[in-house]
């Protein structure tokens, strides 16, 4: 059923990544790349726990981030050798992967919840604002600092494992929390985080356009 999910999706997707153009195709290539990393992702995650590798348990805050925040991240390392500038925000981009990565968990999970949820419809739109904008800022995390690296050009390759460490960090403690008796905790913090991100990169516009306005009046 999964796999009837994921190409029910990928499928029309394709057919209107192929109508747009720019950096529009290039977002809507992220988010389908997002719903190919989770693919990639269970399947690993499969593998461990088939062969005895760790418990189903320990798998959530142990390997298990590490996995996906890894396939997620894949396609970011484009904007480390492409010279241009985009006209969105890199975070915009490590958004829509680990969007694309969350609305296929939430199907699988949707569909394992089906028979004993008693409301399907606040099941969905809880993880919507928790678990699916986890998945976001995680990867936006990486967004946010690609667009430092290439501004800087310094120590990349350390810069790089940080900022991943981090996204990993990230996901293992909002699953530690959601597990636990603070589990409110867990169910914030992402949106806290996507609220702070629209926040910095809303200035960030505020001011590009006031020091272009600048520019051309002088």
């Amino acid at each position: 059923m999964v796999d009837a999910v994921f190409w029910g999706t990928m499928i029309p997707l394709v057919f209107l990544i192929i109508l747009l153009k720019g950096e529009n195709r290039l977002m809507m290539l992220f988010f389908a790349w997002g719903m190919v990393a989770f693919a990639a992702s269970v399947g690993v995650n499969d593998l461990l726990r088939a062969r005895g590798a760790i418990l189903p348990a320990d798998l959530s805050v142990t390997w298990a981030p590490i996995i996906e925040e890894f396939f997620k991240a894949l396609p970011l390392l484009y904007f480390l050798i492409r010279k241009q500038k985009t006209d969105y925000a890199l975070f915009s981009f490590a958004l829509a992967a680990g969007i694309g990565f969350s609305i296929q968990e939430n199907y699988t999970y949707l569909l394992s919840q089906a028979a004993v949820a008693s409301s399907l419809t606040f099941y969905v739109i809880l993880r919507s604002i928790t678990t699916c904008l986890m998945h976001g800022m995680a990867t936006g995390l990486l967004g946010f600092g690609l667009t430092l690296i290439k501004e800087f050009r310094v120590l990349t390759l350390p810069l790089l494992f940080g900022l991943f460490s981090l996204s990993v960090i990230l996901h293992a403690l909002f699953n530690l929390y959601i597990a636990s008796s603070v589990r409110l905790i867990g169910m914030l913090m992402p949106l806290m985080l996507y609220m702070v991100s629209v926040l910095v990169i809303y200035r960030g516009n505020i001011l590009s356009d006031t020091v272009q306005a600048e520019a051309s009046e002088g």
